[in-house]
């Protein structure tokens, strides 16, 4: 089985901790003048004459340098709790035993692959 994790780094939250940085995201152009229409915000801030604004990143978006960090540690607990234990030589590799059969799970950032004998096992881990 091959498969997309879907919104992979959306569903992938930034901790917000006093005692360590927060990652904040400057937005300008176009984007940010969609944004303005859909919701008027006084925290619009002129900067050497052009429109800025500042926010503070609550989830991982694609694109942002520790996005794909945070994601992994996020989806190696995921797969810690359901008993995979990650391969000592290929850290995106990670393996366990169901029906008798060995269950693998590789992935790029939040592309999949998982192989098994029983299709079944594979059914069931993605839901």
């Amino acid at each position: 089985m091959t498969c997309d994790i879907p919104n992979a780094f959306v569903q992938t939250e930034i901790e917000q901790k006093e005692s360590r940085e927060r990652i904040v995201m400057k937005i300008r152009g176009p984007s940010l003048e969609i944004l303005v229409d859909i919701d008027p915000d006084e925290h619009v801030e002129l900067e050497y004459g052009k429109r800025s604004l500042y926010v503070i990143m609550l989830r991982a978006l694609y694109g942002m340098m520790m996005s794909s960090l945070l994601y992994y540690i996020n989806f190696l607990e995921d797969l810690k709790s359901i008993v995979f234990k990650v391969n000592p030589y290929d850290p995106c590799v990670a393996n366990r035993t169901v029906r008798r059969s060995q269950h693998i799970v590789a992935w790029y950032v939040d592309d999949l692959k998982s192989p098994h004998a029983d299709s079944k096992v594979n059914d069931e881990f993605l839901s």
